[in-house]
């Protein structure tokens, strides 16, 4: 018995139908699956888990997600907030980029002022630091050494050094700023760096 050359015609269509319907189903399957598993993993905004340390942080503010839609939580801190330590969360969020120089490390503080919430941001591993004119750029440099900091430039309006941090979590950016300060005579000011996204 042989087939119309209709027949053949027909029968190739619906073989090639049913190729595609099938491939589809399996593609949009394969990525359902990935993005389950991105969302489980830590760091992810729906983890609830941290990157660094997989230490559970609560939900993220409305305007975090606003201004970072893609991030990834490395660390979280209760009441580290440089502004405000009590009644205070601090995310510190590596945002995402295409290219590594385009990610940053943003600190986010939320915390409680007058009983209404207030959310800051800043970039989490660069600060400034502002010397008496008594200590040069390079007895500065010597004194918090290579290991932990960097100088990385300096603020043409405000003549403050840019200091880039190794490690930053909140916890420990209290700290570092907390010891520079009482350690060190020749600092007038040290202080986080405001950051706002590029719209």
């Amino acid at each position: 018995m042989t087939i119309t050359k209709s027949e053949r015609r027909i029968s190739i269509w619906v073989g090639m139908t049913i190729g595609i319907v099938f491939s589809t189903v399996l593609v949009r399957y394969a990525l359902f699956e990935k993005e389950k598993q991105l969302q489980g993993r830590p760091g992810n905004y729906q983890s609830g888990f941290t990157a660094f340390d997989e230490k559970a942080f609560p939900p993220l503010p409305p305007r975090v997600l606003d201004w970072i839609p893609q991030g990834i939580v490395v660390h979280f801190d209760f009441n580290q907030s440089h502004l405000n330590p009590m009644s205070s969360k601090s995310w510190v969020l590596e945002t995402a980029g295409s290219f590594r120089s385009e990610r940053l490390f943003i600190l986010a503080e939320e915390f409680t002022e007058n009983n209404s919430s207030k959310l800051s941001f800043f970039r989490a591993s660069e600060f400034y630091a502002k010397l008496y004119e008594s200590m040069t750029r390079n007895e500065f440099e010597a004194y918090i050494g290579n290991e932990e900091f960097r100088i990385i430039g300096e603020n043409s309006l405000t003549n403050e050094l840019i200091i880039q941090t190794k490690q930053f979590s909140p916890k420990y950016l209290k700290k570092t700023f907390e010891r520079i300060s009482m350690e060190n005579s020749g600092l007038v000011e040290v202080r986080l760096i405001p950051w706002e996204p590029q719209r």
